[in-house]
């Protein structure tokens, strides 16, 4: 790994590391809990059929608006890297990485390459390939993730908590070694207790994906 990517890697997955650890867990989650979103967050076969639940998108829309309190554009949604994300806080719903498998681990249950993503960054491009090895997006793919405890996950408190973490912050709007980075797509993945987005360079060749019906 050379040195330019070392140091995105040590930015956007030191913050990474910590709230994975602290919010390891500890405490099993209630299946009851899972009634309010088992209908909507059903996944395509089509990366590019991918649609937001309405979680995603009001998460979406709150990343939106603090970006343009800072006087940046708004970033399209992929539905390839929608898709990773989606697939992905599914992974870790099911394996609960803690400890020294942080929350950008995955596991051997599907069809990418399983890792064990440790602070040391040694295992970086197995995030930067997720789009590539799940979806016919070209770029690398940059996460930022976050865990509650006990809890179904809300929009408001995921964006609380990356905008705490100023690794997190930091890739959200552009700041510092993200600054040379404008963000062309965008990808966001709720379920259960885990929250994540993805960020790509690259425009998605897949139109933006529809907002998914509320429960009646």
């Amino acid at each position: 790994m050379n040195r330019y990517n070392r140091l995105i890697a040590i930015s956007i997955l030191c913050a990474g590391i910590f709230i994975g650890g602290y919010f390891s867990n500890k405490l099993p989650v209630n299946a009851e809990m899972f009634k309010a979103n088992d209908s909507i967050e059903l996944m395509a076969d089509n990366p590019c059929e991918t649609i937001l639940s309405d979680q995603e998108n009001q998460l979406y829309t709150l990343v939106m608006e603090y970006r343009k309190s800072k006087g940046l554009p708004d970033i399209p949604v992929s539905p390839s890297l929608s898709f990773v994300a989606k697939t992905h806080v599914r992974d870790l719903e099911k394996h609960n990485f803690s400890g020294r498998c942080n929350m950008h681990s995955w596991s051997s249950d599907g069809k990418w390459s399983s890792c064990c993503y440790t602070s040391d960054h040694a295992r970086a491009k197995c995030m930067w390939d997720k789009p590539r090895e799940l979806t016919d997006y070209t770029g690398h793919g940059f996460e930022i993730s976050t865990a509650v405890y006990g809890a179904l996950m809300t929009p408001q408190q995921a964006l609380r908590s990356w905008q705490s973490s100023a690794p997190h912050n930091a890739v959200m709007i552009n700041h510092g070694i993200w600054k040379s980075h404008p963000w062309k797509a965008i990808g966001i993945g709720m379920y259960g207790k885990y929250a994540v987005i993805w960020f790509g360079k690259e425009v998605d060749s897949c139109s933006k994906p529809a907002v998914d019906k509320p429960l009646e």
